[in-house]
């Protein structure tokens, strides 16, 4: 393939996965059927694409808050839960924009490291023990950056620490349904619901441009959500709530996510592979599903240094240390997003990567 610049930053589906006629269709029949719902202001949403929310999670639609993405829904969380001088834990590495977030309440954020089953829970349980935080942050299923699920022994400590400290778990799951090998892990939510709230979007599995996310969780901490909305937004964006709902009714959805896993699948194959036979020193992530593989380079490896040789060589890298609350602990860090990029461009960028390690 020739010397064109291969992308290795950003975690976003392939355009020509987009069911654009589809939603083009499911557009024009939600305008028809309630122009004056979706083009007028709205405090609560949709409400029929909240109760089919709520009835795919088994809640009434009162557990449901609706919102222009999950990184506004979360953004209206730490704004409700979270006070300035408040501890907030996450995962490290973790999601870069929740660290954002998090710190522009005022709160204090304390990264706990992340295994490979999990966030590490005698790292956690010390942090505890120094002063519970008001949530912990968590993306349980094939993390962003890591890829890593968190088990379900794991899972049920968290579930009981969360119970026995008062704290709130904010479990964020966009990419739970796109698993391409194994079982299903139960959630945080399904575990513990009366401490725990769950965050999702349909930017993974349908389309990121919709901006529509949804979190479930118990009635009074929803009903703040939706209180500080109004104060913030009067209401989320209507138009694209009613194409959801019309594109979920028709029962078009689930065929979708089966034919993004068909697309991810062999893209998740084929970096594994790559990584493998070209950078065996490395110890790579090994996921199940989702956008992400990742590890840490070798020592004396510098994030900063290479991410300027591989622009030379034709490849853009991510900045390992965003993703971590102390950046130093990403210096050496390396997040490779496979899903927007065809198997020959994945075969291609690890080699580059590869021949840039090779020449330190």
């Amino acid at each position: 393939m020739n010397r064109s610049m291969i992308n290795l930053t950003r975690g976003v589906p392939p355009p020509d996965v987009f069911p654009v006629e589809d939603l083009i269709e499911c557009g024009e029949v939600a305008l028809r059927r309630d122009p004056a719902i979706l083009l007028q202001y709205n405090q609560g949403g949709y409400a029929p694409l909240r109760e089919w929310v709520a009835d795919q999670h088994g809640v009434p639609p009162e557990q449901v808050f609706m919102g222009n993405s999950s990184l506004e829904v979360f953004s209206f969380i730490t704004q409700v839960l979270v006070q300035s001088g408040d501890r907030a834990f996450v995962e490290s590495p973790t999601y870069d924009r929740s660290i954002t977030l998090l710190r522009r309440t005022g709160a204090e954020v304390v990264g706990v490291s992340l295994e490979g089953d999990g966030v590490d829970l005698n790292l956690l349980e010390a942090e505890l023990d120094r002063g519970a935080p008001s949530l912990i942050y968590l993306i349980t299923d094939f993390q962003n950056p890591m890829g890593v699920t968190t088990t379900l022994q794991k899972r049920e400590r968290l579930a009981a620490l969360a119970r026995e400290h008062g704290l709130w778990l904010v479990e964020d799951s966009p990419y739970r349904r796109l698993r391409y090998w194994g079982e299903d892990v139960p959630s945080l939510w399904s575990l513990a619901p009366e401490r725990v709230l769950h965050m999702s979007s349909f930017s993974k599995v349908l389309a990121p441009g919709l901006r529509l996310g949804y979190v479930i969780g118990p009635q009074p901490v929803i009903a703040g959500l939706s209180e500080w909305a109004v104060d913030s937004h009067i209401g989320p964006v209507l138009p694209t709530q009613g194409m959801v709902y019309e594109y979920c009714r028709r029962g078009m959805l689930d065929s979708n996510i089966e034919r993004l896993k068909e697309v991810y699948r062999p893209r998740l194959d084929a970096i594994r592979t790559a990584l493998e036979n070209h950078l065996p020193e490395v110890d790579w992530t090994d996921p199940q599903g989702g956008f992400f593989v990742s590890g840490f380079l070798p020592e004396g490896t510098d994030v900063v240094d290479l991410r300027a040789r591989a622009a030379e060589m034709g490849l853009k890298l991510s900045d390992g240390r965003g993703f971590f609350p102390n950046p130093d602990d990403g210096r050496r860090f390396l997040r490779i997003p496979f899903c927007s990029l065809t198997e020959e461009e994945i075969r291609e960028g690890v080699s580059r990567l590869a021949r840039l390690m090779q020449e330190g």
